[in-house]
């Protein structure tokens, strides 16, 4: 529904204005102004699609109005009516690229036949930029990957940049290996799926091979629904594809403007996955439920840890100590006797990542033993993570050399599959720990990364070389030349074809 501005200082006049659009039967969002200031200062909220504006109106009138609106919203169609029927008013209004100059009183035929141009030409400029598929692809890749809203609206107008304003939850769905354009080459037809699942209107967009988001329109639901909704994809991908996913709920879209900001919120969701097994739908709680815990064993719980130690990773260690003393506090253990004895083991595990580690374990499974309490458990335990959470404090090239191993493995193998988990493997990192800080020293995920470079290889390619699209497809590391073809679009705009040339 297009957006219509009625600026006049006569509530009569506004009044006729809207009998007659109801009476032709235009269905317009509109808003009044009693004067040319009032409809300015309306217009920076309501972003009209049409201003129509009296000439003579106090504090502003409608041609120093129609001039600041020019502007400001140089998209905007602007119809004057007045009762002067003046040449040099005339002659304004065609400076100001006005659509029609109306007189009062105003003719109800020749009123109909204005806005019914006005409209077509909207439909037409709508049916221009937005007709074209991957346009909302495109656009939404740039504001994801941090071009500002205002910046998009400046290129292609506030209107045309309105459809993101029906987006008020995403649920980002990302999977363990390359699906979308090896498993899946079809991602209109991966997004039917969903279809019969999802009760709401919604776009889906493969944002990278492994990751792809569902922006769902006009839901005003709780959170609890979003994750049961969320666990439903999870099930009809498993069923569809045989493939596990994991997904993440955002919080509610208020502000079109903070799109960006929101979706690299619900990804930094996803590092929980690192914690748990069998778990795909979050952000979990601070603290798991008996029915989460349960499936948990204490050996994989030590295991994380030692990797944590070894790997130096205290945002990682201490998240897996709260799930190991969540299955404790939840009986997981079945026997304090036996929760005593983790805790002992647990300490021979951390004991090494201390300076005086060996010398103190002996003290330390004593005062695990002589605990008269879980809290009091707790606290000897915490204690120690504290002390190697300190000592875990990185040099201050370290993450750089991290990050710089991973860009060289990336550059020379993007031909091949990658993801996080190998990655990690390289450097001798947890994941969690290697998505941290790698957001921090580049400002983009990994996935995003490889994506980036393995589009700017083709360009490359394509720019300087004279092979076939389907052997570019294949030496950056895509299956599919379709998906290869749609993902380049996306990026750039425009097809490989067309870059060529």
């Amino acid at each position: 529904m297009y957006r219509l501005m009625i600026a006049d200082d006569e509530d009569a006049e506004r009044m006729g204005i809207r009998f007659l659009l109801e009476k032709f039967g235009f269905e317009f969002e509109i808003l009044e102004a009693a004067d040319g200031a009032e409809a300015l200062e309306k217009l920076k909220e309501f972003q009209a699609d049409i201003l129509m504006t009296d000439v003579k109106m106090p504090f502003l009138s409608g041609i120093e109005l129609a001039e600041r609106v020019r502007r400001q919203f140089p998209d905007m169609q602007i119809i004057f009516f007045s009762g002067y029927d003046d040449f040099e008013y005339v002659k304004q209004a065609l400076s100001l690229q006005a659509v029609d100059y109306i007189l009062k009183p105003v003719n109800p035929a020749e009123f109909q036949k204005v806005i019914g141009r006005v409209v077509d030409r909207l439909n037409q400029e709508e049916t221009g930029v937005q007709g074209r598929g991957f346009w909302k692809n495109y656009v939404i890749s740039r504001l994801l990957n941090q071009v500002s809203y205002d910046t998009l609206c400046q290129e292609y107008g506030m209107r045309q940049m309105r459809f993101l304003e029906d987006y008020t939850r995403m649920i980002l769905l990302e999977f363990e290996e390359d699906v979308f354009g090896n498993g899946v080459s079809d991602v209109k037809g991966f997004a039917l799926t969903f279809e019969s699942v999802i009760s709401c209107p919604f776009d889906f967009q493969d944002l990278t091979p492994s990751q792809g988001v569902f922006f769902l329109k006009g839901i005003q639901r709780e959170d609890e629904y979003l994750r049961e909704l969320a666990w439903c994809i999870h099930l009809a991908v498993e069923k569809e594809y045989r493939k596990k996913c994991y997904l993440a709920v955002s919080r509610t879209m208020e502000d079109v403007r903070d799109l960006g900001n929101i979706y690299r919120e619900t990804e930094k969701f996803l590092e929980e996955r690192f914690f748990y097994q069998d778990i795909y739908v979050y952000p979990q709680g601070r603290h798991m439920s008996k029915e989460i815990t349960a499936g948990i064993s204490d050996g994989q719980l030590l295991q994380a840890v030692e990797k944590d130690v070894a790997c130096r990773d205290g945002y990682s260690l201490r998240r897996n100590m709260e799930i190991l003393l969540d299955v404790c506090r939840n009986n997981g253990f079945q026997s304090y006797i036996y929760t005593r004895f983790v805790c002992a083991s647990l300490m021979k595990i951390l004991i090494p990542g201390l300076p005086d580690g060996k010398e103190r374990l002996a003290d330390l499974v004593e005062r695990v033993y002589s605990c008269g309490s879980f809290a009091d458990l707790e606290t000897v335990i915490w204690e120690v993570v504290d002390e190697l959470e300190e000592s875990f404090l990185p040099s201050e090239d370290s993450p750089k050399r991290t990050i710089a191993l991973v860009e060289q493995y990336i550059q020379e193998h993007y031909k091949e599959p990658l993801s996080l988990d190998v990655l990690a493997e390289r450097v001798f990192r947890t994941p969690h720990y290697l998505s941290s800080i790698f957001v921090q020293e580049k400002g983009i995920g990994i996935n995003k990364y490889i994506k980036n470079v393995r589009m700017e290889k083709a360009r490359q390619l394509l720019r300087d070389t004279n092979m076939k699209i389907s052997d570019i497809c294949d030496q950056v590391g895509y299956g599919s030349v379709s998906y290869f073809c749609r993902s380049f679009r996306n990026e750039y705009g425009v097809t490989p074809e067309q870059y060529r040339r």
